[in-house]
């Protein structure tokens, strides 16, 4: 009697197949709850400045501001903001890997499915908006908006969605597994040397920045605050243009690279203080320039680590794969310092950042170099370890 009560499937010892709407459901829920909450936090953001003048305008500002986050150009009274805020960038990136994490917690899903369609919901939901908001005073570019929400939104939900110690690198092949750490090794030296600089230069001119923030005299001191700090990875992407040699400029009169500080007239913003005293630097400056080469050398170095686990790797596989490790940290590198560059307002601001293409040429080759001779140098130190005694 038990056996007639029991499905079908169980009988069998069959195990019935998820339906679509369970395999995209939990894609569903987080592409909603992640716009719903970076929408939330910039509804709060903008009604701490007090720019709303009433509720329909903070949510046309709150949608807006969220789209400019992942990546979308605004124009406002026909000035162009294409500048990419890559702090609140982050902001929005951090918020939906939490999510995803607590979304898929008791879900097993494959990362990169379910990155590819958060993202694209997410690239619907933001072309959707871009369209309703924009206006003849405030606009949003559309293709901006839907491809910044599909990359921003659905790498953070893919990252979030794998589970520790499973599917490394998000499926990656074993093969190119070595290539991927060597690369984040390099990135992450560079971005990590950017920031430090960045930090001693901006306590080396914690005095002026302290000038500039009284004579700003901010009603709302938070919103004041809220823009320094979403401001630092930019910062940080500009320092990177300097040590890689083109350096960056602040519209036609401000440039900084290896060679010295040429300051004009610059914008009254607390954090362009920590900007280097106007003149030639020293000669001793030009060392800089060894960061992205030692970056790329300890990444080569981890590459080939990675590469000789089990057995010695010739020396062809080593070079093409620490050159290839060094090749995509530097694209990295661009990408990111090409983001920080264009323009975010009138006048001076028309154009800031480093020269689009300069970073390319030196970035890449640099980064390559370096990091071949990394895997280069490790595999002559440790190709004796495999060599019979």
């Amino acid at each position: 009697m038990l056996s007639e009560s029991l499905p079908h499937y169980l009988l069998d010892g069959e195990v019935p197949e998820s339906r679509p709407l369970d395999q995209w459901r939990p894609a569903i829920v987080l592409a909603v709850v992640s716009t719903v909450a970076s929408l939330v936090v910039a509804a709060l953001a903008i009604a701490v400045a007090g720019t709303a003048e009433s509720a329909l305008s903070l949510l046309r500002a709150a949608v807006q501001t969220w789209l400019v986050s992942l990546g979308a150009s605004i124009t406002l009274d026909n000035v162009r903001i294409d500048v990419v805020g890559i702090g609140a960038t982050l902001i929005v990136f951090g918020l939906t890997w939490l999510l995803a994490r607590l979304v898929v917690r008791k879900s097993a899903v494959d990362p990169l499915a379910f990155g590819a369609k958060v993202g694209g919901i997410t690239g619907v939901i933001a072309a959707i908006c871009s369209a309703v908001t924009s206006s003849d005073s405030a606009s949003t570019s559309l293709v901006r908006s839907a491809f910044g929400a599909f990359l921003v939104v659905g790498l953070a939900s893919a990252l979030g969605a794998a589970k520790q110690g499973d599917l490394p690198w998000l499926g990656l092949p074993a093969r190119w597994q070595p290539v991927a750490e060597g690369a984040a090794t390099a990135t992450i030296g560079v971005l990590g040397s950017a920031t430090v600089i960045t930090l001693v230069m901006l306590n080396r001119h914690l005095d002026q920045a302290a000038d500039v923030w009284a004579s700003l005299g901010p009603d709302s001191p938070l919103l004041l605050i809220l823009m320094c700090v979403l401001a630092a990875p930019t910062l940080i992407l500009w320092t990177t243009s300097v040590i890689l040699g083109p350096g960056f400029s602040i519209g036609p009169d401000t440039s900084v690279d290896l060679a010295g500080s040429h300051l004009g007239a610059v914008p009254a913003f607390p954090p362009l203080a920590a900007l280097p005293d106007p003149g030639p630097f020293n000669s001793a400056t030009i060392l800089l320039m060894l960061i992205p080469v030692l970056s790329a050398a300890v990444g080569g170095f981890v590459a080939y680590r990675q590469l000789s686990r089990n057995v010695d790797p010739r020396w062809g596989r080593v070079v093409a794969d620490t050159s290839l490790a060094g090749v995509i940290a530097g694209l990295i590198i661009w990408l990111a310092t090409e983001t920080s560059g264009g323009a975010i307002g009138p006048g001076l601001m028309q154009q800031v950042g480093p020269a689009p293409f300069e970073t390319l040429l030196l970035a890449v080759p640099t980064m390559a170099v370096g990091a071949a001779l990394g895997g280069i140098g490790a595999h002559y130190r440790y190709s004796r370890d495999f060599s019979p005694s």
